[in-house]
């Protein structure tokens, strides 16, 4: 995968988290016992109430994708990995991106902070990727 400048390396993460949501998980949760949910009005159990769409499930080329993201993570100081898969993260389903005041209290410093280091370990990866 040919990746031409920093905005499509920190890209490349955003899209990783999101494909991250369609992977299956590592052990099944339902597959422990439980009750099914019943619904507590009898019209709801025929389909006539909202329907919830979810993502489909990840196709070879988006898996291929996040294996891609996966290995220049290796790259990362183990600090800078876990800050910018917290700001993929924290940015699926976001309009206006990363949540950053909440990335800074998981990170105990201001929001200002966590923006710049993750913008820092961004630029320091595309200089390692040359």
């Amino acid at each position: 995968m040919v990746i031409s400048d920093v905005g499509e390396l920190s890209a490349l993460f955003f899209r990783a988290a999101e494909i991250e949501r369609k992977l299956p998980r590592a052990y099944d949760l339902r597959a422990r016992g439980y009750w099914p949910e019943v619904p507590p009005d009898p019209g709801l159990a025929y389909g006539y109430n909202e329907v919830e769409v979810r993502p489909g499930p990840a196709s070879a080329a988006e898996v291929t994708l996040w294996e891609h993201a996966i290995g220049l993570t290796k790259l990362f100081e183990p600090d800078e990995a876990r800050l910018v898969w917290a700001a993929a993260h924290s940015a699926v389903g976001r309009a206006r991106g990363p949540a950053w005041r909440r990335i800074a209290k998981q990170l105990r410093c201001h929001p200002e902070t966590a923006r710049r280091r993750f913008e820092r370990a961004i630029l320091g990866l595309w200089y390692k990727m040359l």
